[in-house]
């Protein structure tokens, strides 16, 4: 009888045991997709955002546009028109909306922009290779772009085809077994062998010229990191927005790329300029932090592309004069996500870490 009992109140304590692993469950799950490391970063959830944007522009006749944000999964944001005085034109092309004031003489245009950003760090544990990604977005994007130069000629931006970047990417990129993993060693090498310049004038670098220079501003590295992307396959592109500093925003770019994995095809960002020059951590590699605003995607195309880049048009005598600010209004920060950076315990061990836990504590059940 005795002897009952006790087999009774062992299966119990195992039937409790698994009863409060499948209630922790959630969070069994999350480290184990989100393993620990030795480095983290704080970043808020989200944050809720309202400031202006000023333009004081004087010329003989000018037109300047600017691109609007539109909503996606990561961003809700209303742009108003504070501008008085200017005639303005709305235009919606390609996966793009922006507005074109134009004036003769002087102006002062303000735009006021307010919403919600939220940040988004991707755990991708089961990468698949190349192949998996959707043939369209191949033929979208792995090719040559370019910008058209003050001369009128052709400068490839976006050039997969350049030599030295063809031939180091494919070095760096071999042994590697799916494309998270030849993503990061591109984002290593940018970071490890780059300098970051914050300040640049005139037409943007192409992607040969930075590589050669080994500096850039952020459309310029992010030029770079697609460019290797594409000349092994995958088809990142550039996304361009806004980004906030702590104190006032600016115009900025970063990397968007395709990563197939079981559950389907997640499209990451990535951004070298986080600690381009400085110790590598990964604290740019799959990490949007809610500081951005996408205002748009590039879409493959060069024409699409220059039109972008063509901000300001206008007449001279007198020659342009042009003054750009940010006045913040509010930014608040709305709860914490952890960013594990540099080395983590891998997942495939925290699993089966607590595999071992739970079949150890069922032993000492059994054996007492």
């Amino acid at each position: 009888m005795e002897r009952k009992s006790r087999i009774v109140a062992k299966a119990i304590a195992i039937a409790l045991v698994l009863i409060v692993v499948y209630v922790f469950l959630p969070v069994i799950n999350g480290i184990i997709e989100n393993p620990p490391g030795e480095n983290y970063i704080i970043i808020p959830k989200k944050m809720e955002f309202e400031f202006d944007r000023t333009v004081v522009i004087s010329a003989r006749s000018f037109s300047i546009n600017f691109t609007i944000p539109s909503n996606n999964t990561y961003q809700k944001v209303s742009v108003y028109d504070l501008t008085n005085g200017v005639n303005k034109e709305i235009h919606h092309e390609y996966n793009r909306t922006w507005w074109t004031y134009s004036k003769t003489g002087s102006a002062e245009i303000k735009i006021r922009y307010m919403g919600v950003t939220e940040a988004k760090v991707w755990h991708i544990h089961d990468a698949k290779n190349v192949s998996a990604i959707p043939e369209y977005l191949k033929k979208e994007y792995n090719h040559r772009e370019y910008l058209i130069g003050q001369n009128g000629e052709k400068r490839y931006v976006i050039d997969p085809d350049y030599s030295k970047i063809k031939e180091t990417t494919s070095k760096l990129v071999k042994g590697k077994n799916n494309v998270e993993e030849e993503l990061r060693v591109i984002y290593d090498f940018i970071v490890q062998n780059f300098h970051y310049v914050t300040e640049r004038s005139g037409e943007p670098k192409t992607a040969p010229e930075t590589w050669n220079s080994r500096e850039g501003d952020c459309d310029e590295l992010s030029f770079v990191f697609v460019s290797m992307a594409r000349s092994v396959g995958i088809p990142a592109w550039v996304e361009y927005g806004l980004l906030y500093n702590g104190h006032t925003w600016s115009e900025h770019a970063w990397v968007g790329a395709p990563v197939p994995y079981s559950g389907g095809l997640a499209k990451v960002n990535i951004d070298v300029t986080a600690e381009v020059g400085r110790k590598d951590l990964g604290r740019g590699f799959l990490v949007r932090d809610p500081f951005r605003i996408t205002e748009w995607i590039e879409d493959g195309n060069s024409q699409h592309l220059n039109s972008y880049y063509d901000y300001i048009t206008y007449s001279s005598p007198p020659s342009l004069s042009y003054s750009e600010g940010f006045s913040v209004i509010k930014s608040d920060y709305i709860g914490e996500e952890r960013v594990y950076v540099g080395e983590t315990i891998p997942s495939w061990l925290m699993e089966l870490l607590f595999i071992i836990i739970i079949l150890v504590v069922i032993a000492i059940i059994i054996r007492t």
